[in-house]
C-alpha cells in the first residue's frame, strides 16, 4: 500500500514521480496514478518547488567551482607578496600590513635547492647532503 500523505509530501517538497518511487521503493507508475488521481490540484505549488530546487542545485554548484588555489591566487596578487633568499614567496607585510584568513601566507619554492635536497633525503636515495 502507498503512504499517500508521503507522496504528498514529497510532491510539494518538489520531487518528481521517479525519486518519489525511489524514496518510497516502489514502482515510478504507481506513484505517477497516485499524483494524478489526488494530487493534480497542487501542481503550481509543485512546480515552483521544483522551479526553487533547481536554482538552489544551479547556484550551489556555481559557487562550489568559484574556489582558487593558493598558486592562481599568487598570480593574480602577486604585487602583495616578496621573494625570499629560498626563493619562497611570502606575504610583504609593508605592501599588506592586514591580510584576511585565507591569504595564503607563504607559497613554498619547489625547484629551491633546499626542497629538491630535502626530497631526495626523505626519499633515501642518499643520506648526506647533496647540493650544499
Amino acid at each position: 500500500m502507498l503512504d499517500k500523505e508521503r507522496v504528498k509530501e514529497l510532491y510539494l517538497k518538489g520531487y518528481a514521480a521517479y525519486q518519489i518511487s525511489n524514496v518510497l521503493n516502489c514502482k515510478p507508475e504507481k506513484v505517477r496514478k497516485c499524483i494524478e488521481r489526488n494530487l493534480k490540484h497542487f501542481r503550481s505549488s509543485h512546480l515552483a518547488n521544483k522551479i526553487r530546487n533547481k536554482e538552489i542545485d544551479r547556484i550551489t554548484r556555481y559557487e562550489s567551482k568559484q574556489f582558487m588555489s593558493d598558486a592562481t591566487f599568487i598570480k593574480k596578487n602577486r604585487s602583495i607578496y616578496k621573494t625570499n633568499d629560498d626563493g619562497d614567496l611570502v606575504v610583504d607585510i609593508s605592501v599588506a600590513p592586514i591580510i584576511t584568513f585565507d591569504t595564503p601566507k607563504r607559497f613554498v619554492n619547489e625547484n629551491s635547492k633546499k626542497e629538491i635536497n630535502r626530497k631526495i633525503i626523505k626519499s633515501g636515495y642518499r643520506k648526506d647532503e647533496l647540493l650544499y
